[in-house]
C-alpha cells in the first residue's frame, strides 16, 4: 500500500469520520442495507483487504471494525485502497445497484439474501430474440432471471431503455449457465426446442413459487386460463392471486407464463407485451421444425 497506514482512520476498533451530514451509524446501516440512495454520498474501505466500495456493493459484508468511511475516491486511493471490481466505485455512470433495486421491487429480496446470492458472483448475458433483447441473469447454481433487457431501467422510470452490457464471471459456473441458457433460447426461437434443461431459482414468496411450479407443467403448445391454473393449485377462487403471481414471474419463457390466457381466450397482459405473447404462442402452435 505504499506505506499508507489504512488502519489509522479506523482507530480503536470502530470506524470514525463522516461524509456530509451522515453519521457513522447511518453510513454503516447504508452499507448493511446495500442502500443505493447513498451512492455518491460516501465510500467505504475495508482495511483487511485494501478494497474500497460503494454503499450499494453486494460483496460480502465486512466486520464493522475493519471499515473506514471515505468522502471521495481520491481520498480512498490516496490512503492506498484499491477500487472494488464488483461495484467499480472508480467509474462514473456505473450502476451496480440496479440489480438489487430491480430484484427488490420484483421479489422483496432482503439485502442479506442479495449478498448471499451475489457475493459469489453472477453473470449477465443478453440474447437477441424476435421479441426483443432478453437479459439472462445466472448465479453459480441456477438461472435466476430472464427478462426484457433494460427492464430494471423501465421500472426505475427511464423512458428510453438501453440494452445493458454482458457481464460474464470468468472461470465461474454462472458464466457457463448463462451461455447455456442463451443457446437453448436461441434453439427455442428457431423452433428446435420445446423444453429447457436448466436449473431454475426464481426469487419470490412461497405462493408465487407454487404458481410458477405449476406453470412448468403446462406443455409446449398448450394454454390454460387463470381459473384453470388456480384449479391446478386446488384453490379455484384464487385466480386473481394466481394472475398476480403469473405477472411477477422473473424467468420468462423457461417458466412459461405466456401460456396462461383469459377465460374468454384473450391474451391479457404479459411482461414483454401482448404482441410478444402472441408471437410465442404462435411459435409453439407451429411445432418443432
Amino acid at each position: 500500500m505504499g506505506g499508507t497506514d489504512m488502519t489509522s482512520a479506523v482507530g480503536s476498533g470502530s470506524p470514525r469520520g463522516r461524509s456530509g451530514d451522515l453519521e457513522d451509524g447511518e453510513m454503516w446501516k447504508a452499507v448493511k442495507d446495500c442502500d443505493a440512495s447513498c451512492d455518491g454520498a460516501f465510500l467505504y474501505g475495508v482495511t483487511t483487504t485494501g478494497i474500497y466500495c460503494r454503499p450499494s456493493c453486494a460483496s460480502k459484508l465486512p466486520e464493522r471494525q475493519n471499515v473506514v468511511f471515505l468522502r471521495t475516491r481520491e481520498e480512498a486511493e490516496g490512503r492506498g485502497f484499491r477500487p472494488c471490481k464488483r461495484c467499480r466505485p472508480d467509474l462514473d455512470g456505473y450502476d451496480p445497484a440496479a440489480d438489487y433495486d430491480h430484484f427488490h421491487r420484483q421479489t422483496g429480496m432482503a439485502p442479506a439474501r442479495y449478498r448471499q446470492i451475489f457475493a459469489a458472483g453472477i453473470s449477465r448475458l443478453v440474447v437477441d430474440t424476435p421479441i426483443g433483447p432478453l437479459r439472462i441473469t445466472a448465479s453459480s447454481n441456477a438461472i435466476m432471471c430472464v427478462e426484457q433487457a433494460g427492464r430494471e431501467l423501465q421500472d426505475a422510470g427511464e423512458e428510453a431503455p438501453r440494452v445493458p452490457a454482458d457481464r460474464l464471471v470468468c472461470d465461474d459456473a454462472s458464466g457457463e449457465l448463462a451461455a447455456k441458457c442463451k443457446a437453448e433460447l436461441t434453439e427455442y426461437f428457431a423452433g428446435r426446442r420445446t423444453d429447457f434443461d436448466l436449473p431454475l431459482a426464481p426469487e419470490g414468496t412461497e405462493f408465487q413459487k407454487t404458481v410458477w411450479n405449476q406453470l412448468g407443467r403446462i406443455s409446449y403448445g398448450q394454454t390454460r386460463t387463470y381459473g384453470e391454473l388456480a384449479a391446478m393449485l386446488d384453490n379455484p377462487k384464487a385466480s386473481r392471486a394466481v394472475g398476480m403471481a403469473n405477472h411477477r414471474n422473473p424467468i420468462l419463457i423457461l417458466i412459461p407464463c405466456h401460456r396462461v390466457i383469459g377465460a374468454d381466450g384473450s391474451l391479457t397482459g404479459y411482461a414483454a407485451g401482448v404482441e410478444a405473447k402472441k408471437y410465442l404462442l404462435d411459435l409453439e402452435k407451429r411445432g418443432v421444425v
